[in-house]
């Protein structure tokens, strides 16, 4: 083949898109060439320098993309735990309450008896009862966020037990008790003992 043939023929050769038979004509003509050959050899190496260059260009707008997708997750993983973290602050789930910090009273009204717990250390009292063990009730405190009915933050709870049942007996058997859960302790408060307190038949 004529060297001018060869020149034509050299850029699709370098992309790959001659056949294969042009590729052998071509290739025995490069061994025996050194004109075609210094062109061969300047057409790859332009066709390299090129593709780091955009390789280059390709890889620069990833790191800019991979470092804001990166500041993106740390902003939103910090904006999860700060909603969180308030949440349990402020709406309730604070801190459990110390037994010191709580002064239980009780009382009969209505066929039942009335406990008045009240937080002592000026924060507010949230209290829950547990409906998987009968009588057990828990207590957290936290600054000031929950309202009770009246809008105000509530510094005391009230829990009554009805102790007797429609035939109008006492239902509480022996060993019944009213088990508070505070942070130090768990405090159980006999039934049966606050009905005879309170002189109840």
């Amino acid at each position: 083949m004529k060297c001018e043939i060869i020149k034509d023929l050299l850029p699709s050769y370098v992309d790959e898109l001659t056949s294969n038979e042009s590729n052998i004509e071509i290739e025995k003509h490069l061994e025996s060439c050194s004109s075609c050959k210094k062109e061969f050899d300047k057409m790859k190496e332009d066709i390299s320098i090129e593709q780091i260059e955009l390789n280059k260009k390709d890889i620069k707008p990833l790191k800019k993309l991979n470092k804001k997708v990166l500041k993106y997750v740390i902003i939103t993983i910090l904006s999860g735990i700060t909603l969180v973290g308030s949440y349990f602050y402020f709406f309730g789930f604070g801190w459990k309450v110390n037994s010191n910090d709580l002064e239980v009273t009780y009382y009969l009204k209505d066929d039942a008896i009335y406990f008045d717990f009240e937080l002592t250390n000026g924060r507010v009292l949230n209290a829950w009862t547990d409906v998987e063990e009968p009588y057990t009730m828990s207590f957290t405190e936290c600054f000031g966020s929950i309202l009770d009915d009246r809008g105000v933050h509530p510094n005391e709870f009230s829990y009554g037990i009805h102790y007797k049942n429609e035939k109008g007996e006492i239902i509480f058997k022996d060993g019944d008790t009213l088990n508070l859960k505070f942070k130090d302790k768990v405090e159980k408060v006999n039934l049966n003992k606050i009905a005879e307190e309170l002189k109840i038949n």
